[in-house]
């Protein structure tokens, strides 16, 4: 029954033009994103203190600062060019742009599907897997780059795989889809693994002039790591290309054993077990060609850079796993159309599983103590205005107030009358400034939930 109602949807949708189908596809990521886009509560860190501070330079018009940031500037280029063109705060227009990248990604996810498997039930299955990933859902709400990453390798490996499966002119494709990849790596570096691996393909695709592709692949990578050496303190090393990990950090045998285990375990959770293991068992099947290549390159090199990393976040595991998930969708639907009942029925889990875990992380209300912290700092903001010195333990209040931060640990006695004091709590340290501050008479100007808050006010004011 399954087999049946899985082909019965893909000889419908032969049927439905590609350009309505790209647009069904966009509508349907675009609905997917938005309960988690109303249950936002607060941007993250990365967010709060390296792309708005970016953007806002370059809103500025000091370009030559922003270039000079250690973060990479496409991001937060795009952040401040929406907010010059509408009026949104850097806030809310990385968050769009964020969106818009989700909404594209999984449009570039139906095109990967469609031209490595000809197969348009495939292609929806690799876009479902994708727009229904926690971690990809959680990055594409909040002020972050991961959905733009994704979106540029998605499509650069699209046009690169367009111009492989090309009868004609391929050149066009091959350039297209490198230049697109090359964006991607000014969102993040990592994107360059792709490219990497499609350029290694192309260096042993044929034995004639192999040495030459080589020498030319093997130039620039020479010369970077000779820039390196001669000044590691460049910002680009310092924040993008960390290349001390793998030549002068000091990991013990144990360190890397430790750290092959949780890449393997984080490489599960972030994909979803189930989806993952589908996902191997369609690299074991499926036919030798250039797309497998590529596949066991990406993984086993972003294997390698994880490991490496001891400490990666789980973000930076979104690029390998979404370039899984169309062989993902190939086993679970070759699984629907050969297997026995029993593994059609595990088949059917794994997709129900998807939407399950995608409901969870969609429609989970805001966090109302983060909530709190927003709030008390946009209370702040309009009592005080901007710029005011903050002494909190919860930084990005601080953010939202617009204010400087003063960390908790660097309070004195003075700072009760001279510096606004918000505090949280819920924290150790918090409870007991504010028993030191109530045994004198003091009460909180304001309170938000467990956020205590301390105007600035002179004694007999």
């Amino acid at each position: 029954m399954l087999s049946q109602t899985f082909m019965s949807l893909n000889r419908k949708m032969e049927n439905i033009p590609s350009g309505k189908l790209m647009l069904i596809v966009g509508t349907g990521a675009f609905l997917a994103l938005l309960p988690a886009w109303i249950n936002y509560d607060i941007i993250s860190r990365d967010g709060a203190f390296q792309y708005v501070p970016a953007a806002k330079v370059f809103l500025s018009g000091n370009f030559r600062e922003g270039f000079l940031r250690p973060e990479l500037p496409l991001f937060p280029l795009i952040i401040a060019g929406i907010t010059k063109l509408t009026g949104f705060s850097l806030e809310f227009s990385g968050r769009v742009a964020s969106y818009l990248a989700f909404v594209l990604a999984a449009i570039g996810m139906f095109k990967v599907g469609e031209v490595l498997f000809k197969n348009r039930g495939i292609a929806l299955l690799a876009v479902l897997f994708l727009i229904t990933n926690r971690e990809f859902v959680d990055c594409s709400v909040d002020c972050l780059k991961e959905a733009l990453l994704i979106c540029c390798i998605l499509w650069g490996n699209y046009l690169i795989l367009k111009g492989i499966a090309a009868a004609g002119e391929k050149h066009t494709y091959y350039i297209l889809g490198t230049i697109t990849l090359l964006a991607g790596a000014l969102f993040r570096s990592t994107a360059l693994v792709f490219l990497c691996a499609w350029i290694i393909i192309w260096v042993f695709y044929k034995k004639e002039e192999r040495f030459i592709r080589a020498a030319l692949f093997l130039i620039p990578v020479t010369l970077v790591l000779v820039i390196w050496v001669i000044n590691p303190d460049l910002p680009i090393f310092r924040k993008s290309f960390q290349f001390g990990y793998f030549f002068i950090s000091s990991h013990s045998a144990m360190d890397i054993f430790k750290s092959s285990v949780n890449v393997i375990m984080e490489f599960f959770s972030r994909g979803n077990a189930f989806i993952i293991l589908f996902g191997l068992f369609g690299l074991y099947h499926y036919t030798r060609d250039y797309y497998y290549m590529h596949v066991c390159l990406v993984l086993g090199m972003f294997f390698l850079i994880l490991i490496m990393w001891l400490f990666a976040s789980g973000r930076y595991f979104l690029a390998p796993i979404s370039w899984i998930y169309p062989l993902a969708a190939y086993a679970v639907a070759r699984t629907f159309r050969l297997a026995s009942n029993p593994l059609k029925a595990i088949a059917f889990l794994t997709v129900v599983s998807a939407i399950v875990l995608w409901a969870d992380v969609a429609f989970t209300p805001p966090d109302q103590d983060k909530l709190a912290r927003k709030d008390a700092g946009e209370w702040i903001l309009a009592s005080l205005g901007q710029d005011q010195e903050i002494i909190s333990n919860r930084d990005r209040l601080v953010f939202y107030a617009q204010g400087s931060y003063i960390p908790l640990s660097d309070f004195q006695e003075t700072d009760l009358f001279s510096r606004v004091i918000a505090i949280d709590t819920m924290l150790e340290d918090a409870k007991l400034l504010q028993e030191k501050i109530r045994s004198r008479g003091i009460i909180p100007d304001k309170q938000f939930r467990s956020i205590s808050v301390y105007l600035a006010t002179p004694p007999g004011s």
